[in-house]
C-alpha cells in the first residue's frame, strides 16, 4: 500500500500543477498537452491495475479523467494542426502565395482563440475541478493489500503486455486507422506504467518495456494526428471562399492524408 499509493497521489499533484500552469498561459502549446498528458498517464496507472481496483471506484475515477482530458482536446487538436500546418509552410516557401499562407494561420489562430476562451470559460472550468475533486475523493477509499507482492505482480503484468501489443503491432494494418489508435492507447498505457510504476520493478525490464511502448505510440502517433488533421482541414476548407486559399489548404491537408491514407502500390503482375 505505502509503494503504490504515493505514486497515485504524486500524480494527481502534479495535474495539479500543470493545471495552474495551463491558466498562467493557455497561449502556450505545451502547456495544453502537458496537461492533458497528466491526466493520461494517472488514468494509464489506474487501467493498469483495473483488475486490482474496486470496479465502481475504478469506473468513477476513469470516467472523471477520461472528462477532464476531453474538455482540452479541441485545444490540443488545433494546436497539432497549426504545427503540421507549419511544417509544411517551412517546406513549401513561396512567396507568391505568402497572403493566402497568412489567411490560413490567420484563420486557424481565431479558432484557437475561441477554443481557448470556452475552454477558460467559469463553466468549463467548473467541471474540470469537479472532475479533480471527485478524483481525489475516490482515491482516498482505495485501499491496496499490503500483503500483495506489488513487484513480482507488475514485472508479470508488464512482461504479458508488452508482449500482447508487440503482437498485435506486427500484425497491425496502419491504414486500419480505428486499430492504429487502439493500439496507439495501449502503448500509452503500457509506456507510463513502466516509468512511474519502475521503482517497484526491475530496472532492466522497466527499460526494456519504455522503449517498445514508445516506438509502438510514436508510430502510431504520427498517422492518428494526420487522420485528424485532415478531417480538421476539410471543415475549414468548408469555410473558406477564396478558390487560392481554399486550393492551399486542401494540399496540406493532401499531405497529411497520404500519411495515414497511402496510396496503394502498384501490382507489377
Amino acid at each position: 500500500m505505502k509503494s503504490i499509493m504515493p505514486i497515485f497521489q504524486r500524480q494527481l499533484q502534479q495535474i495539479q500543477i500543470e493545471h495552474t500552469r495551463f491558466l498562467n498561459n493557455p497561449y502556450d502549446p505545451e502547456r495544453t498537452h502537458d496537461l492533458r498528458v497528466s491526466l493520461r498517464i494517472l488514468r494509464g496507472l489506474f487501467k493498469f491495475l483495473k483488475r486490482q481496483l474496486p470496479t465502481t471506484n475504478f469506473a468513477i475515477i476513469n470516467q472523471n479523467l477520461s472528462q477532464a482530458a476531453k474538455l482540452l482536446g479541441p485545444l490540443r487538436e488545433i494546436d497539432v494542426l497549426i504545427e503540421k500546418s507549419s511544417q509544411y509552410a517551412l517546406k513549401y516557401p513561396n512567396a507568391d502565395i505568402s497572403s493566402n499562407y497568412y489567411q490560413l494561420f490567420k484563420m486557424f489562430y481565431q479558432q484557437r482563440q475561441q477554443i481557448m476562451e470556452q475552454i477558460l470559460s467559469i463553466a468549463t472550468q467548473t467541471t474540470f475541478k469537479k472532475c479533480l475533486t471527485t478524483i481525489k475523493q475516490q482515491l482516498t477509499q482505495l485501499k491496496f493489500p499490503a500483503k500483495l507482492n506489488w513487484s513480482k505482480l507488475l514485472t508479470q503484468q508488464l512482461k504479458k503486455r508488452q508482449k500482447k501489443i508487440i503482437k498485435a503491432y506486427q500484425n497491425l494494418d496502419l491504414t486500419d486507422y480505428p486499430q492504429v489508435h487502439h493500439i496507439r492507447k495501449q502503448a500509452k498505457t503500457l509506456r507510463y506504467s513502466a516509468t512511474y510504476f519502475a521503482a517497484l520493478i526491475s530496472p532492466h525490464a522497466a527499460i526494456k518495456t519504455q522503449a517498445a511502448a514508445e516506438k509502438i505510440q510514436d508510430t502510431c502517433g504520427v498517422i492518428t494526428d494526420a487522420h485528424v488533421n485532415y478531417g480538421l482541414l476539410l471543415n475549414f476548407a468548408t469555410k473558406i471562399v477564396d478558390p487560392q486559399q481554399k486550393f492551399l489548404l486542401l494540399k496540406i491537408a493532401h499531405e497529411q492524408e497520404k500519411i495515414y491514407r497511402p496510396p496503394a502500390k502498384l501490382n507489377d503482375n
